[in-house]
């Protein structure tokens, strides 16, 4: 996972290596002709791209690419507030136990077939049937009822209002396409090479480490000065992205280093966009077992690291100091104090408990330099209070393995972590639900947040859910369950003569390449 900083809420996991192979229109046809390199935009991202099967986009590199070849129900506008795409009309049951859809109509796949509600329904029962990847963001799916071709409703197992929210990351599969390519694997190995999209482009071909689609013309929404053709460029190195972004050979770098940042931002044909995302560098303590079982050692630790320093010397000021355990670009928030150091606070934690001669352990990705870095501050700053912090590097497939188990969950680990969709509900739930095994990083159980976030799941009604979770982030605060430090910026390099200025994007998705827009 190295398109995105780490992080847990989608359960992004390492890549495995495979056989490059070649990308084919959706119906089977030749690619169409390359479009003029002034109207193609390289796309320069990190790590290996397994698959284009939407089931798996909850790994970023496969979801860049989906972005462009299929649709939504529905999505997030820059205000947070959910609207159609394939979607007209959209409708949550007071009970939160449904959810009644119209579809757009007009509507084509690539192959020219229509959309109709059979597709939406063959997409959400695939789903349900091979239970991996997106299918956990709308697990509480049980079936749908056609009504006609534009009209169905989706029928839930039990009541969840974030299951309308996460309709926004499901992509919608041509049916008649899928199943005629099923396979014995429901269309997995199929869809490993092909699309089966509605999206404004069309995937092309794959040559070695870069993969192309070229425009739609059937596509329901038209624009101005979009591209006429994408080439996904593998990049791992930053050094590399950023010399590739200045010398012209690729138009937009995905999350560059942030030390690039001022150099591609005084350049005379670069600049950078820094768009607010809801990923939120933290700490998260085992509460369960060992030394950090007690608030006490939690709190003296939350005190002791340098916020500032971090903030300044390590991410470059790109972002905002937490106030809170959600990220400070979501809604439904508490007004809780920013963080700040506290030397003297924090020893003074300690004394007041008789905690002497303490040793903790804390787990860090090294691939990550200011991860790196970031541990050597904390290791520092805890020595000045008399505390002895032991640096344990994970590689993070296995960090999520020992989050099957409370007993086996990491005494400390530092990590990013964000939202799938802009829902405060998709972060509690998850993080904090003492049942949310695997999501539940920290082992944390409060009978009383418990009962309040089963309240937000069966409640239809907004405003009574935004109480809710302002009420559990104040729990969640008080008991010290993390060390929230900062939300970052996703700092994305692009080519001013290539490219309009990315618009502000949405807080889920700091890149998304179907707004892109060639410059004038």
């Amino acid at each position: 996972m190295v398109t995105k900083r780490v992080a847990f809420g989608h359960l992004r996991k390492e890549l495995m290596a495979s056989a490059l192979v070649p990308l084919l229109l959706a119906a089977g046809i030749a690619a169409s002709a390359a479009a003029p390199r002034e109207k193609t935009v390289i796309v320069a991202q990190s790590g290996q791209v397994n698959t284009i099967d939407p089931l798996r986009s909850d790994y970023g590199q496969t979801d860049l690419i989906d972005n462009v070849l299929y649709d939504t129900l529905v999505t997030y506008d820059r205000d947070n507030q959910i609207v159609g795409r394939l979607a007209t009309e959209f409708v949550l049951a007071p009970d939160a136990k449904s959810v009644t859809v119209t579809l757009r109509p007009g509507v084509t796949f690539h192959d020219g077939a229509p959309l109709t509600a059979k597709d939406v329904a063959f997409t959400f029962d695939r789903l349900k049937r091979l239970g991996v990847g997106v299918a956990s963001l709308v697990d509480a799916y049980e079936s749908a009822t056609i009504t006609d071709d534009t009209h169905l409703t989706l029928n839930l197992s039990r009541p969840s209002s974030l299951f309308l929210g996460a309709l926004s990351k499901i992509y919608i599969l041509n049916s008649a396409l899928v199943t005629a390519n099923a396979g014995a694997d429901d269309g997995q190995a199929w869809l490993q090479s092909h699309d089966a999209g509605s999206g404004p482009f069309m995937a092309d071909e794959r040559t070695g480490a870069e993969i192309s689609a070229s425009a739609f013309p059937g596509y329901w929404e038209k624009v101005d000065n979009r591209p006429e053709a994408f080439i996904f460029r593998r990049i791992d190195e930053q050094a590399t992205k950023r010399d590739e972004l200045i010398a012209g050979n690729i138009d937009l770098a995905v999350f560059i280093g942030d030390r690039d940042v001022p150099a591609l931002q005084k350049g005379p044909d670069t600049a950078v966009a820094l768009p607010k995302t809801s990923e939120q560098t933290e700490i998260v303590f085992n509460t369960r077992t060992g030394p950090t079982a007690n608030p006490a050692v939690r709190k003296a630790i939350r005190l002791a690291f340098d916020y500032d320093g971090a903030f300044k010397n390590i991410i470059s000021g790109n972002g905002e100091l937490a106030n809170g355990p959600l990220p400070n670009s979501l809604a439904c928030r508490p007004d809780l104090p920013i963080v700040k150091q506290d030397l003297a606070a924090a020893k003074k934690i300690l004394d007041d408990a008789g905690i002497k001669d303490l040793t903790v352990a804390m787990k860090f990705q090294p691939a990550k330099e200011t991860s790196k870095q970031e541990a050597a501050l904390l290791q520092s700053n805890l020595k000045s209070i008399g505390v002895n912090l032991v640096l344990e590097p994970i590689a993070f497939p296995a960090y999520l393995q020992s989050l099957k188990n409370v007993d086996s969950i990491p005494q400390m680990m530092l990590l990013v972590d964000f939202a799938q969709f802009p829902d405060p509900g998709i972060v509690l739930y998850k993080g904090y639900k003492s049942d949310a095994i695997g999501t539940n990083r920290s082992g944390y159980s409060n009978p009383e947040v418990d009962k309040l976030l089963d309240q937000a799941l069966a409640s239809g009604d907004a405003a009574a859910r935004c109480d809710i979770y302002k009420k559990v982030q104040e729990i969640v605060d008080a008991d010290s369950v993390m060390v929230d430090m900062y939300t970052l910026n996703a700092p994305n390099g692009y080519r001013k003569d290539r490219i309009q200025e990315p618009p502000p994007s949405k807080v889920v998705d700091p890149l998304a390449p179907i707004e892109i827009r060639l410059a004038p």
